[in-house]
């Protein structure tokens, strides 16, 4: 087996045509094309001056060499004291690591947690980056479609799915894809279930701090405290502080099981970047959080310019997401039309025609294990919203 098909296995592969997307988008943008880009997972926000100036002031002091495994000290202090503020959990310093983003805490967490040949349970749509970490260690990803929950699995369809090899679920709220949150009842109920089945939660909440009013993002832990032990959480300063570029995220849970993801890290990426841990300090210590609540006024204006938009689009639905940035689209009724001569048969090649056509990026809902769908990122300036959903309106009337 060559390198590529092994990373294709493990990993999973893109389709053709989800290749094409990304070929064609390069092609056009060479050629001097304007792209709007509905695919990108980041926001067009520039990151607060107090992180930026903190950051030039690392940089020009004895910040050079590393630090220890688990994080600057005052930074670990720091995220303790924001996870008791925000999330209403219980933390201290000794179990909080920093690490070189949420990505990589989220695999130290199955590289820690699972053996080769466990079961974990997906909900679907998902960040595909989570089936992919769980392959990675040898176990295997069982996904669970919440479509017909409206995105948010029940615990009596994970009941379903469970085994005796179930060793571990990964919930995501604000969810990537779907923008989907969580109702505390059910991410209760959720909770109590995983705990008494001898279940890992693996709680990715790098969106909890985007949500639009009348949700709320609520922790595991929070509501089932007994559950303490069971969770394991990951958090971002990527999207809250538009720092995605800086990769730094941090982990938090059992102190045992954040001492095991630190021996971990210690091999692999030894710590994350010792200036920029510094220059996150006002964030951790809450100096910038209005720039957090900036941020959710704008998103809020966002969603309705795109919620009012998608009204009025035929053959396009969605349902409303209630966090993040994001909108994943029905368009199951365009599958099996044609638009322009190409023949639209999965989100792939409409992700591909729209963007050779109409020039506007989606990313197809293939990429987060649901087919028909497209996501759509509301995170970039309102007049390119206007501009590419007038564009994907002009193409879908010209839909056969």
């Amino acid at each position: 087996m060559s390198l590529s098909d092994a990373a294709g296995r493990i990993c999973g592969s893109h389709p053709p045509a989800a290749t094409d997307v990304h070929g064609i988008a390069e092609r056009l943008r060479a050629e001097g094309t304007e792209v709007i880009d509905f695919a990108s997972g980041e926001l067009d926000f520039e990151p607060p001056a107090g992180l930026r100036r903190a950051l030039a002031e690392a940089l020009e002091g004895p910040t050079h060499q590393c630090t220890g495994t688990a994080g600057l000290p005052e930074l670990r202090t720091a995220l303790a004291g924001r996870v008791a503020r925000t999330r209403r959990v219980a933390c201290e310093p000794s179990g909080v690591l920093v690490t070189a983003g949420a990505r990589h805490g989220l695999h130290l967490g199955c590289l820690a947690l699972l053996n080769q040949g466990d079961e974990v349970l997906v909900p679907l749509p998902a960040w595909g980056t989570f089936m992919a970490q769980v392959r990675l260690v040898g176990a295997n990803p069982v996904g669970l479609d919440t479509r017909p929950t409206g995105f948010v699995p029940t615990v009596e369809a994970l009941e379903e799915l469970r085994t005796p090899r179930t060793r571990m679920i990964v919930l995501n709220t604000p969810n990537n894809p779907t923008g989907a949150v969580y109702p505390p009842e059910r991410l209760a109920r959720i909770t109590e279930w995983a705990a008494r089945s001898g279940l890992w939660i693996l709680f990715d909440e790098c969106y909890g701090d985007l949500v639009l009013p009348g949700a709320e993002h609520a922790h595991p832990v929070a509501l089932v405290p007994e559950a303490r032990d069971h969770v394991v959480s990951f958090g971002s300063f990527s999207t809250s502080f538009a720092v995605s570029g800086w990769r730094a995220g941090y982990a938090y849970g059992p102190e045992r099981v954040v001492a095991a993801l630190s021996d971990l890290q210690r091999h692999t990426t030894s710590h994350a970047v010792s200036a920029v841990q510094h220059g996150l300090l006002p964030a951790a210590r809450g100096e910038e959080d209005i720039f957090v609540a900036e941020i959710r006024a704008v998103l809020r204006h966002r969603h309705r310019v795109v919620r009012s938009a998608l009204d009025d689009l035929p053959h396009v639905s969605a349902v409303d997401p209630r966090g993040a940035f994001y909108f994943f689209l029905d368009v199951t009724p365009l599958l099996g039309r044609t638009l322009r001569g190409t023949q639209l048969d999965s989100a792939d090649t409409l992700a591909a025609a729209l963007l050779e056509h109409a020039h506007v990026a989606f990313a197809p809902g293939t990429a987060f294990g649901a087919e028909g769908h497209l996501r759509l990122s509301y995170g970039l300036p309102e007049d390119r919203i206007a501009e590419g959903l007038g564009r994907l309106r002009g193409a879908l009337a010209e839909v056969e």
